[in-house]
């Protein structure tokens, strides 16, 4: 009985997550659409003041400052592997005396 009321504890705390997520992205998107919206939210304030705003940086992207570093791969010495030299091509011979499209016709 403890391990499904906890699993059930933890489900309905997973869903009740993900709900306020999905809001969020809800309300955010609304107030980057609506400038009515996102006005009333600031309540007219200064709109040089908007350089920091989640809504804004939400409908804009965000660019991070940080730049992306990468490692360079391990150096490796390129060795060619040896060739085979094929004389001969051996085909092997068709399953069917005839071909199955040009096989004996149906009697019938």
């Amino acid at each position: 009985m403890g391990v499904s009321r906890k699993s059930w504890l933890v489900s309905t705390q997973s869903r009740a997550m993900a709900a306020g997520c999905a809001a969020l992205v809800f309300a955010l998107g609304l107030l980057a659409a609506s400038p009515h919206f996102h006005e009333q939210l600031h309540h007219h304030s200064d709109p040089s003041l908007d350089d920091g705003c989640a809504i804004v940086l939400f409908a804009n992207g965000v660019a991070v400052p940080v730049s992306v570093t990468a490692l360079p791969p391990a150096a490796t010495n390129w060795q060619e592997s040896p060739r085979v030299d094929s004389t001969e091509i051996f085909l092997d011979s068709p399953r069917y005396r005839f071909q199955p499209e040009r096989g004996p016709p149906m009697s019938g």
